[in-house]
């Protein structure tokens, strides 16, 4: 019975890493540190999409509370 419980809690891990991955991938929330912009994007190195600029704070959604 204790196999199975941890092969069940691997699997919910793996499902959960995967999860997070796809979001990581899919939801980047962007801060220009020269203008001020914020916006959303799925690319981790895209510039300012307002000034241009590469000076970008980078943070994946996920790891903002929904609340």
């Amino acid at each position: 019975m204790g196999d199975r419980r941890s092969e069940n809690n691997r699997d919910l891990l793996e499902t959960w890493r995967s999860k997070i991955k796809v979001a990581d991938r899919n939801n980047i929330f962007c801060h220009c540190r020269d203008c001020e912009a914020e916006w959303v994007t799925s690319a981790w190195d895209a510039p300012c999409s307002s000034c241009g600029s590469h000076n970008v704070e980078r943070i994946s959604c996920w790891q903002f509370p929904d609340d």
